[in-house]
């Protein structure tokens, strides 16, 4: 099959009735291999500040750099997904008769066309049906794990394109998930039908945890409960296990879209090497909105060290825009505890990546500029959450011993967080009580 024009325009698409903004065109170099980009007079007009670290308004082609998007912007790097979906996209460019070795990153952004993340769309799109499969949550349990382990037998094609333009690296699918759990409709649909939410439908990894949906999900309620503002998910039970749907933060109602941009994509980073700092998460978060949600970045860093969250790397983090050019930091999302790196986290705390303690981020917080009763109530409510996730885990439905085994490493981890222990002489009654609460039960 003939490859198409390695040439895309790119627009800047609020939906809700808004009109599209023209971007530019992006080409695609082939002896460089490197995609060349140039802001339309439209784009740099309207002041848009889509890339201001690394792509600000100019008239002049710029040229991507080979690394480490492949060749691509950094700007366009969120719509090409990692992981599974890059197994799912693979299989649907095979399917139609590409060969992978003549695909470029352009063409695996007209691939995604107008239904990858955010609020960027890419034409001319590489011809895809742009229908409604309705599907029961038991079905879609299947597909993900065989399309997990590459057994794409059987799998339709649209649960590869529903598929294939997620990230991450476990099974997941775009697709408005009714209010009773059991009916999903495959797909980025900006207006769902009646009775249903867009969502990210996640999956258990088909040789891996297959509690990670429950700790997701006690995860996400914890950090609303405790400070963090965090996306929505709820948990959709199938008779091969369970699903943990997230509703999307970068779809508005009545049909609109928010710009999403990692903070690796941001800043050009490759989140698989890590080498971000939870200061750099508050230096962009200045940079873009001229206050910088300081408080909001320091209490998710805290929830992120008492729950273990040492997948806390530059594509767990981002910014979304609105139509008004406002940015914020999004919800947390891919709240689930992990080992990271070695053990470490993969973003440090002012450098500090392993046994962080209380002082660490007494001193990050001091350094943004947060007063001491917050930043003592972030790492407290943190450490409240640590403390209740094993109960919860298990009420939703995890089994007890992998659950159990998180909570004995929040315990080491608490340790490290409490307050300095007073002696014992010198404790009141109260302060003991406070002090067992704090620690939890022993094991």
């Amino acid at each position: 099959m003939t490859i198409p024009n390695q040439r895309l325009q790119i627009h800047l698409d609020f939906g809700a009735g808004e009109n599209p903004l023209f971007l530019g065109e992006c080409m695609w170099y082939p002896l460089k291999k490197v995609a060349a980009f140039s802001w339309s007079s439209e784009a740099i007009a309207s002041g848009v500040r889509l890339s201001p670290i690394e792509m600000p308004l100019k008239n002049e082609l710029v040229l991507a750099k080979p690394v480490p998007f492949s060749g691509l912007h950094c700007l366009f790097s969120d719509s090409i997904p990692d992981g599974f979906g890059l197994k799912l996209m693979n299989k649907s460019l095979v399917a139609a008769e590409h060969s992978l070795a003549d695909i470029t990153p352009i063409h695996r952004l007209a691939w995604i066309g107008s239904r990858g993340l955010g609020a960027l769309t890419y034409a001319p799109a590489l011809a895809h049906a742009d229908d409604r499969t309705l599907m029961d949550i038991a079905s879609l349990g299947s597909h993900a794990a065989k399309a997990d382990v590459e057994n794409f037998t059987d799998i339709p094609s649209a649960a590869l394109r529903a598929g294939g333009s997620a990230h991450g690296a476990r099974p997941k699918f775009w697709a408005s998930v009714h209010k009773d759990g059991k009916k999903i409709i495959l797909g980025d649909h900006l207006v769902p039908p009646a009775d249903y939410s867009q969502c990210l439908v996640k999956f258990a990894p088909a040789r891996g945890d297959k509690n990670e949906p429950y700790y997701e999900a006690a995860c996400l309620q914890l950090a609303a409960k405790h400070g963090v503002k965090a996306a929505t998910g709820r948990l959709l039970h199938h008779p091969n296990g369970v699903a943990l749907a997230v509703e999307r933060f970068d779809r508005t109602p009545g049909g609109g879209r928010k710009f999403f941009q990692s903070l690796s994509a941001l800043l050009n980073d490759d989140f698989h090497v890590p080498k971000l700092d939870y200061f750099h998460l508050f230096q962009v978060s200045k940079s873009l909105s001229g206050t910088p949600e300081a408080e909001r970045v320091y209490r998710q860093a805290c929830f992120n060290v008492a729950l273990s969250m040492r997948d806390d790397h530059g594509k767990n983090f981002a910014f979304c825009m609105d139509k008004h050019g406002q940015w914020e930091l999004s919800p947390a999302y891919d709240l689930c505890p992990n080992i990271g790196p070695s053990g470490w986290h993969s973003m440090t705390i002012l450098d500090i990546g392993d046994h962080i303690d209380r002082s660490h981020l007494l001193n990050f917080a001091e350094k943004i500029g947060l007063p001491s009763n917050i930043a003592d109530e972030g790492i407290e409510m943190a450490l409240s959450a640590a403390n209740e996730f094993e109960s919860l885990s298990i009420e939703l439905g995890s089994e007890k011993k992998g659950a159990k085994d998180w909570g004995k490493e929040f315990k080491v981890i608490r340790s490290n967080l409490a307050k300095p222990m007073i002696a014992a002489g010198n404790k009141t009654p109260a302060e003991k009580r406070a002090y067992d609460k704090l620690l939890g039960p022993s094991m």
